[in-house]
């Protein structure tokens, strides 16, 4: 039943939905302070995946990260979007991402064709990652201030010149069955649509998608 109904028509959503204003490009290196070998435009496509900061993992890479719905708005697909583990989600719908001029920009597969994702507004600490989806653009302005750093063995994601804010959290939505994890950037003991209590940091890598 799950799996049918994240098969919804996002084509007829993106038509529902009206678009997001657009806000203007961020000016500067999302880099600045970093190591020479980061980057903002890694030639690669990739993953994400979160690894455990202070507790055990089951691999060198970390829980993986899919896109998925976040926050309600007035409906299921009229919602924003996260990214959250794949066990807690279930179905991987953008298979990968990539990361231009600092723009991170997951990329859709077969049943999203045509349509984008895009990061509008940098995170704020206490919130959620959050991407809007809507008709894919040729020159999207979505914010551009990510980093690839250069770490031991994965590329590390870094915002907002920090590579050490992110956390997985359960939602308070209750999409799935069971807890939906999802990225949260500096979680605060006040935020509304995490469980503080379940927080825990995590260190996100970049997987060389093959």
């Amino acid at each position: 039943m799950f799996a049918l109904a994240l098969a919804l028509p996002l084509a007829a959503f993106a038509l529902a939905m009206p678009n997001p204003r657009l806000p203007p490009r961020q000016d500067g290196s999302p880099c600045a302070g970093f190591g020479e070998n980061s980057t903002d435009s890694p030639s690669y496509n990739f993953t994400l995946a979160a690894y455990n900061s202070t507790g055990s993992n089951a691999n060198s890479t970390g829980a993986p990260l899919v896109l998925a719905w976040g926050p309600p708005g007035d409906s299921a697909a009229a919602s924003a979007w996260v990214f959250s583990t794949y066990a807690s989600w279930g179905s991987d719908e953008w298979p990968y991402n990539v990361l231009e001029q600092g723009a991170l920009l997951p990329q859709p597969g077969p049943s999203e064709d045509g349509l984008g994702a895009y990061n509008l507004f940098a995170p704020t600490a206490g919130e959620e990652v959050i991407w809007f989806v809507t008709t894919k653009e040729e020159d999207p302005s979505t914010q551009q201030i990510f980093c690839a750093v250069t770490s031991s063995e994965y590329d590390v994601l870094a915002v907002n010149g920090s590579a050490g804010n992110f956390s997985l959290c359960a939602a308070t939505t209750d999409w799935v069955t069971g807890s939906q994890f999802n990225l949260v950037y500096a979680p605060a003991s006040n935020g509304s649509s995490y469980v503080y209590e379940t927080c825990y940091p995590v260190r996100v890598q970049l997987i060389p998608y093959v």
